[in-house]
């Protein structure tokens, strides 16, 4: 599963491509952190020991954007943009997570929850799973790698964005 550095990129990348960036700088920094937190917060569910099943979903996006547009979330100008791009954001969540190797069983995530409670993963790899195994040899060399591909892939769409849907 890629690291949260990863899913925060992809969640900036995806958020902006629905709502622009935001033009005043304030604004911009809390717009880019909530569209990189919504993108991350789906791994919460480590803290319960449910990695992968319900928040890893359409579903929870589902969910976590009607709070962001209620409550108005700084993301958009109207809720309904809101809405899609706080859906946007936290759906990069399970995309990147089933793009990249799964060894522990249940494998994949539950991505299409409440619709199905079957797992699913694509079988690609395009990102390197990042490992919480802190004591292995090779830990902080291997997590570096797969950190850095995450940038290498993700900055430069972060920045085709930013280009092309700046005001």
């Amino acid at each position: 599963m890629p690291s949260p550095i990863g899913h925060g990129l992809a969640g900036i990348a995806a958020g902006w491509a629905i709502a622009r960036p935001a033009a005043e700088k304030r604004t911009l920094l809390i717009q880019t952190t909530a569209f990189a937190l919504l993108a991350m917060a789906a791994d919460l569910d480590l803290l319960v020991n449910r990695h992968s099943a319900q928040t890893h979903s359409i579903g929870a996006a589902a969910i976590m954007a009607t709070v962001a547009a209620i409550w108005r979330w700084p993301l958009a100008d109207r809720r309904w943009k809101i809405w899609i791009a706080a859906f946007a954001a936290y759906a990069t969540h399970p995309l990147l997570d089933s793009l990249a190797p799964d060894t522990l069983p249940p494998i994949g995530v539950m991505a299409f929850w409440p619709l199905s409670s079957s797992y699913f993963n694509t079988g690609l790899a395009i990102f390197a799973p990042i490992s919480r195994r802190y004591w292995l040899v090779g830990f902080f060399k291997k997590n570096g790698l797969a950190v850095a591909r995450e940038i290498l892939i993700l900055a430069p769409i972060v920045w085709l964005v930013w280009r092309t849907r700046r005001d």
